[in-house]
């Protein structure tokens, strides 16, 4: 969502104070104006035909917006080919030029070492060095790279510098894969059926009504540990993804998280061919566990759409090892994937995940192909806007498009967006271990952290931003020049978790025989941290601009 002020009218006079150094205050105070602000809910469409190619020659007028069922006017419209941008020429003369980041493509690739296998995410890595070599000077990308284990870690920032991103992928594929340890112990237990004289195409857990009690009592232990690792891996890979998304927090750009992957777990797990069994007995208990995990696994994957879509981050998914063989396909049912009765692999998830964000899930054994697909996709839309009736609720709000008389059309785009304050997105970004990186910086900060004082084992470490005043937006009149900071402090710990996050207000008052140009001092509470390794980042925001300063430091206790 973007935001305009259309108008400010003043509300109440901030007392003169001394800047240097000026003090924060946590308590909230009224806003410093009445701001009448446009937000402007954007959703870029992706329209193909039935043989999957790109729709182009849309005008504003073959479209159709919805918001939670009801109709939206059309404010803003721009058709994207291969990433320029045009405005409808019937309406050229009011259409607002879209500012120059809105349409760049920002790709997060996300290599996923939980779920993939090395070998297949190697094979990505060595098309996606070919891809960047092919499609990197066009000045039309900016890049940055992380991995996901049991959290997300950032590798590189965003960047178009593409002998860096090489230099980052060859590190990657050095690295090991959880799932190579996975592999070898299934394929262990395949070996010891198909010494038994077992297909692997009968490796499901077999029916109860035609199994002995025994025989069900053995694989139903068998699946409830394996769907207790799928769980736990599960909810791994979903608080990881959910780091990225929240990253990308408010800034501009086509904002992507191009996913290479082997297959999320978090696919449904309830057979849907048991039957039998009261509620108190052994399979009762057993189905009501698969039913429970089922719930859980659907909340997952919901968090992941709702996260992206209040970022407006669409995911890209690579499936990293491609069209699995048959003995693959069994094990992946037998241990936490789709329901009995099937071979595949359950990859609705990943479908679900692409398609509900306005992305693509890319499948197959020609990664060449899926990346070129992925440049197709992500520079050829149309891109609407419209301002909602509401005001900012928090709440979740359900999108709907259509091409008018043309029900054969498929449309690609987000499903629903947070309603969400300025302030609200910044809490999200900044709780990110990837937020500092990813949000762009439109103020200079700097910060300057003092020499620590230790009371036993804390240690109390003072901490000031700087910043020039004249970066600052002002309400001028005859008592002088006002303005208003927010300051918001987060920590992470040595292992990338947020341990805190904290915020505060500076009134900022220059006298009328003043200049509101040079340095300026924000003093911000000292921090209380125990011995370790942090990585503290400080956010600064005009009130009346939103603009942000945004600066990370390392600090060693």
């Amino acid at each position: 969502m973007r935001k305009t002020v259309i108008a400010v009218a003043l509300l109440f006079a901030v007392s003169s104070q001394s800047q240097q150094p000026s003090q924060p205050r946590a308590a909230e105070p009224p806003p410093l104006v009445e701001k009448v602000d446009v937000s402007v809910v954007n959703v870029d469409v992706t329209v193909t035909d039935r043989r999957g190619q790109s729709v182009t020659g849309l005008t504003r007028n073959d479209f159709e917006i919805f918001e939670d069922g009801s109709a939206q006017a059309i404010s803003n419209f721009y058709a994207v080919e291969n990433a320029q941008a045009r405005t409808d020429v019937q309406h050229a003369a009011d259409a607002p030029s879209p500012p120059p980041e809105r349409f760049r493509r920002k790709v997060l690739v996300l290599i996923d070492n939980i779920n993939s296998t090395m070998r297949g995410r190697n094979v990505a890595l060595a098309k996606l060095e070919t891809f960047i070599n092919d499609h990197f000077d066009d000045g039309r990308y900016d890049w940055s790279i992380a991995t996901v284990d049991n959290r997300v870690h950032l590798l590189l920032p965003m960047t178009s510098d593409k002998a860096v991103l090489h230099n980052i992928v060859s590190e990657i594929r050095r690295s090991p894969s959880r799932k190579e340890m996975t592999a070898t112990f299934a394929k262990t237990e395949v070996s010891r059926s198909l010494d038994n004289g077992t297909n692997p195409a009968q490796l499901h857990l077999a029916p109860p009504q035609t199994a002995n009690a025994d025989i069900v009592a053995g694989n139903n232990f068998r699946e409830e540990a394996n769907l207790a690792e799928q769980m736990m891996f599960a909810t791994s890979s979903t608080g990881a993804i959910v780091q990225a998304a929240r990253a990308f927090g408010t800034s501009e750009g086509r904002k992507i998280i191009l996913l290479v992957t082997g297959q999320l777990p978090l696919g449904h797990v309830s057979p849907i061919d048991r039957i039998g069994g009261d509620a108190h007995s052994e399979l009762g208990n057993h189905i009501q566990t698969l039913t429970s995990s089922d719930r859980e696994l659907s909340d997952m994957r919901e968090q992941l759409v709702r996260e992206a879509n209040a970022s407006n981050t669409s995911f890209y998914i690579i499936a990293a090892d491609g069209l699995e063989p048959l003995e693959q396909a069994a094990l992946t049912s037998h241990f936490g994937g789709p329901p009995s009765g099937s071979n595949a692999p359950d990859t609705s998830p990943m479908y679900w995940l692409a398609n509900e964000t306005g992305g693509a899930y890319m499948t197959g054994n020609r990664m060449d192909q899926s990346f070129a697909e992925f440049d197709r996709r992500s520079a050829t839309f149309y891109s609407l806007g419209y301002m909602p009736r509401h005001a900012e609720d928090t709440h979740y709000h359900r999108l709907s498009v259509r091409v008018k008389g043309h029900s054969d059309y498929r449309l690609q785009y987000r499903d629903g967006y947070a309603s969400a304050s300025t302030d609200s997105q910044m809490n999200r970004t900044l709780r990110s271990p990837l937020g500092a990186s990813m949000q762009p910086s439109t103020m200079p900060v700097s910060l300057i952290v003092g020499v620590p004082r230790f009371r036993g084992e804390v240690a109390i470490v003072p901490i000031q931003a700087t910043m020039l005043m004249e970066s600052l937006q002002y309400i001028t009149d005859a008592r002088g020049s006002r303005t208003r900071l927010h300051v918001y402090v987060s920590i992470f710990d040595a292992d990338g978790r947020n341990i805190t996050l904290s915020k505060s207000f500076v009134d900022v008052s220059v006298q009328p025989n003043e200049s509101a140009t040079g340095p300026m001092t924000v003093t911000i509470p000292p921090l209380a941290l125990t011995k370790g390794t942090y990585r503290v980042v400080v956010a600064v925001r005009d009130e009346l601009t939103d603009h942000v300063g945004l600066v990370s430091q390392k600090i060693e206790l």
